[in-house]
């Protein structure tokens, strides 16, 4: 009888090792293609215009963000997100940043002190949907966590298409804002559209608007440091 045991204990034991054995090889093969193909270089032709609107990117180590000029001749930001809608929007306001991600890390984590792993569990997973943080900043700083080129208005084009056709709108075609969220005033979250995943991650959506605006970037990034690197 106990010796009868140890068949079904080896073969219990023997998944769970296979088990983990799997685990660890599919995030060494993730971790492999995320660094891999972040170094493979897309739109290669790309050159800064001189003249032309200027696009940055910033970084917190973690996720990276779009920062646009608040008016162009292309576009003026206020009409589609209204000051009025941020209790502290900045006097010297010149700048908009754009942040896609999982709704429910967003809304929950206002910082990373807060998070927890129900919420990292829920948002690698995809549940809850996704929302888009937007910002207004004064003058964006130099620094090692921004980086800056100037592209063509067909381009800058290409990128503002990303970003709308990226938020979900009402019946009347304005972003639906997310009611009491924000961070610090300056700030605020809109439902979008997309599902967060490890294959489709808040860089990856910055990415792909660079890719389509013919801006140089990754092959793929999960993570920012290649969306930065590859700009400057």
């Amino acid at each position: 009888p106990r010796n009868a045991r140890n068949p079904i204990m080896l073969r219990v034991i023997g998944f769970l090792v296979g088990w983990a054995a799997g685990i660890i090889g599919a995030v060494a093969l993730y971790a492999a293609a995320a660094f891999g193909l972040a170094e493979l270089p897309i739109n290669r032709d790309f050159r800064p215009e001189p003249a032309g609107i200027p696009v940055g990117l910033t970084s917190n180590g973690v996720h990276a963000n779009l920062v646009l000029p608040i008016v162009t001749e292309r576009i003026d930001w206020t009409t589609v997100f209204p000051p009025n809608q941020f209790p502290a929007y900045p006097w010297r306001a010149a700048t908009i940043s754009f942040g896609w991600g999982s709704r429910e890390f967003y809304l929950n984590t206002p910082t990373w002190a807060e998070l927890d792993p129900g919420t990292a569990a829920s948002a690698v997973l995809g549940f809850g949907g996704a929302a888009m943080q937007v910002a207004y900043w004064p003058p964006w700083p130099p620094g090692e966590d921004y980086v800056e080129t100037r592209v063509s208005p067909a381009a800058y084009d290409a990128l503002v298409r990303h970003i709308l056709a990226t938020l979900a709108m009402d019946a009347e075609g304005r972003p639906r804002r997310i009611a009491g969220s924000g961070y610090h005033g300056n700030d605020g979250f809109y439902e979008a559209r997309g599902r967060y995943s490890p294959f489709v991650t808040c860089n990856e959506w910055v990415r792909r608007g660079l890719a389509e605006a013919g801006i140089r970037t990754a092959l793929w990034s999960p993570f920012p440091a290649a969306l930065l690197g590859h700009l400057r």
